[in-house]
């Protein structure tokens, strides 16, 4: 018997935990944080799979078969449709992971192409997501800040308001190859440069509106 029952709290715990950790990665490539996906996984449904192992499980043990008791026949086929249970959640969360992962790998590949096209036109592309806004500055200033970003190579775009994990993992890929020729491009140190010289012509267009 106590065999029977170190069984059943094996799969329940297995069965938690595969619930948990599916969550990420049925959200791959979200960052792995436990507690975070704890929070964010629903525990609350759990009971209520064990709820209908358990109803499940009540009718089957009724039947006569084995001359063993309810308790003995309960104890056996709980653990069972747990572990299908168990499956389920590993196959639904396996072929999540899959499709995101080709999906990522897909978009590797797009930004890869596109950091090369932009290196070969000197021409590197800043992604931000912002959506509808209102210019912080008139046209002319705003006109003298892009001048700057494109000397040293650099274009913005505004990706919109939609957030897409996977295409945010991606552009690490352009990102990394992108950075490399920035900064082979403009030596060491040419943010804070950049940086500087916008935030100097802030200052400027801050002490005219005063």
């Amino acid at each position: 018997m106590k065999k029977i029952i170190a069984i059943n709290l094996t799969v329940i715990l297995l069965l938690i935990t595969v619930y948990i950790v599916g969550y990420y990665f049925l959200n791959y490539p979200m960052q792995f944080d436990l507690w975070y996906i704890v929070k964010e996984c629903q525990l609350q449904y759990l009971p209520a799979v064990f709820a209908i192992t358990a109803l499940v499980s009540y009718p089957i043990s009724s039947l006569n078969f084995k001359n063993l008791s309810f308790k003995s026949k309960f104890l056996r086929v709980f653990p069972l449709l747990n572990s299908l249970a168990l499956l389920f959640f590993v196959y639904m969360a396996a072929n999540e992971f899959i499709k995101n992962k080709s999906e990522l790998t897909k978009q590797e590949n797009y930004y890869i192409r596109e950091a090369e096209k932009d290196i070969k036109k000197d021409q590197i592309v800043v992604r931000y997501a912002g959506g509808f806004f209102i210019p912080a500055y008139d046209k002319q200033t705003s006109i003298r800040i892009d001048s700057i970003t494109e000397k040293y190579g650099i274009i913005s775009k505004n990706t919109g308001c939609t957030f897409d994990p996977i295409d945010i993992k991606a552009q690490e890929k352009y990102n990394e190859l992108t950075d490399h020729y920035l900064e082979k491009r403009n030596g060491k140190g040419w943010k804070e440069r950049m940086k500087r010289e916008i935030g100097d012509l802030k200052k400027i267009k801050y002490s005219e509106t005063e």
